[in-house]
């Protein structure tokens, strides 16, 4: 087994040659990120998130400032290698995966010597093992198939680990947590420990209730934990916060039902990432360096550790963001403590009100919305359950501030009649969506918002005309409306028809 220091370029065929000589044109950052893929088999679906953390958790991106984030530069590599075809995509939308060419993969085994292996063992008969053996200076390791007997015997062994991904646990195999507590204890330089790790297989199904063991906090280096489960407790000691400083993402699955022992956040100061839909998570403010939050919401409570000033230093979250519980929020200053202005790396926001009885005024509601102005460079807004007739000074355009780029807007559920609030400040809209609402008209501005594409009108039975549209529209939807709109829309010559006629793409659904 040769080493990557030695590797030899010259025994490399032409095309095998060729490929060597766009790598060397990579920096050596984006190099050593390219590499670590290896470990991967064959024409596995790598996600795009999933290597960046684990580039960022291994600690092969490096910043040249403070402001520079290391998810923005680690993106910038993905890019890079899906740019010069080392990665290729595939999938739809909304499930996009990228592979590596077969031939690449081949270079990259042979550059990455020992100190990237796979342990190729998911066609292995049960019983028999896996006869291969494994380099003792191996630095990153993944096995195809959770194996307790084989990890005992020849993975605990490897003093200079520092990546161990079990990529698959069968439906019929019960993860052992004396395997576990092994791990913890021997493999103490591992940076990324995760089981069950392909997201194209079961998650783990058994056991039921899974306890991490207390000698995680020995694995001080730990920067990546993924325990991805299905209907399975998983218990986390307080440990896990007393002792891993370095934990950067903490993933126990979408369908597990996380619970943590004594948990405290205190101490995870550099967490990024915390994956499980049903943890319970009060004080998360105190996470400062969260990339996401758990979901990609928070629920506002009238609980102590759930108010929405939990958001206003969490000025790192990046992507989507959905803030239940609205009609918790008692006033304009409550509100703008979530501080959703400084949130710039936003590109998605929902805020909603919920129905459980304890609305507040209209009036509180309108200066709650007012005081939750978006960051200016958010791209979508979804605003739903509000009852109010007052619309927000940002989104009117009667104030500076508010998302000037928007791109598209959703309004859902707003319960006071009358007309649908002026739209002025987003002039790059594209989308519209308006769905069960109360309103008798549409913006009568609509036709000056020169950059939409899309409108669509969805259960909003009091509607029976419409304003001049834009001309740039392409497409115009109306479902479940009165049947009269909806009739009147495609009738010649009724005066909706004349203005919906230039529109290419019409569609109507069954009226209410």
């Amino acid at each position: 087994m040769i080493t990557s220091q030695q590797f030899n370029p010259e025994i490399l065929n032409d095309t095998m040659g060729a490929l060597w000589l766009r790598y060397q044109q990579l920096n050596p950052d984006l190099q050593r990120s390219f590499k670590y893929c290896s470990i991967f088999p064959k024409r596995s679906k790598l996600r795009r998130d999933v290597l960046v953390r684990l580039w960022v958790a291994q600690g092969f991106i490096k910043t040249s400032c403070a402001t520079e984030d290391m998810e923005d530069i680690a993106e910038s590599y993905f890019q890079e290698l899906v740019s010069c075809s080392f990665l290729q995509q595939g999938g739809e939308w909304h499930d996009t995966w990228f592979t590596i060419p077969d031939l690449l993969h081949d270079l990259l085994d042979k550059i990455s010597g020992t100190d990237c292996f796979r342990i190729e063992n998911a066609r292995s008969q049960r019983g028999e093992g896996w006869k291969g053996d494994v380099p003792q200076d191996v630095c990153h390791l993944l096995v195809e198939r959770y194996d307790g007997e084989l990890i005992t015997k020849k993975i605990l062994g490897l003093e200079n680990l520092h990546t161990l991904i079990i990529y698959v646990v069968e439906r019929d195999t019960s993860v052992e947590e004396k395997v576990m507590e092994s791990i913890c204890k021997r493999l103490r330089k591992l940076r990324v420990l995760a089981v069950a790790f392909s997201r194209e297989h079961l998650p783990i199904l058994q056991p039921k209730k899974f306890l991490v063991p207390e000698s995680i906090r020995q694995l001080k280096d730990l920067c990546y934990l993924a325990f991805r489960t299905f209907e399975c407790t998983v218990i986390l000691p307080s440990t896990l916060t007393n002792k891993l400083h370095q934990m950067q993402l903490l993933d126990i699955g979408n369908h597990s039902n996380g619970q943590i022992w004594e948990f405290t956040l205190d101490n995870l100061m550099n967490l990024r990432y915390i994956i499980c839909e049903n943890l319970d998570c009060p004080n998360i403010g105190r996470l400062i360096s969260l990339q996401a939050l758990p979901s990609s919401r928070f629920t506002v409570r009238n609980e102590q550790g759930y108010e929405i000033k939990q958001l206003r230093d969490l000025n790192k979250v990046r992507g989507s963001l959905t803030i239940y519980g609205l009609e918790n929020v008692k006033s304009k200053e409550e509100a703008v403590e979530a501080n959703l202005g400084a949130k710039d790396r936003l590109k998605e926001l929902k805020l909603e009100w919920g129905d459980d009885g304890t609305r507040c005024s209209s009036e509180v509601e309108a200066e709650v919305l007012e005081g939750l102005c978006p960051p200016v460079g958010l791209e979508e807004l979804i605003i739903s359950g509000y009852e109010s007739s007052r619309n927000p000074d940002w989104m009117v355009g009667k104030q500076k501030g508010g998302p000037k780029n928007l791109q598209k807007l959703v309004l859902f559920g707003w319960s006071q009649p009358g007309s649908c609030p002026e739209l002025e400040a987003f002039v790059h809209l594209r989308v519209l969506w308006l769905g069960h609402c109360r309103w008798d008209t549409l913006p009568s501005n609509i036709e000056h918002l020169t950059s939409l594409k899309e409108l669509e009108i969805e259960g909003c039975l009091n509607i029976r005309s419409l304003p001049t549209l834009p001309r740039s529209l392409e497409k115009f939807s109306v479902a479940y409306c009165s049947g009269e709109f909806t009739k009147s829309c495609q009738t010649v010559r009724h005066p909706n028809w004349q203005k919906i006629k230039h529109i290419p793409d019409q569609r109507f659904e069954d009226p209410a």
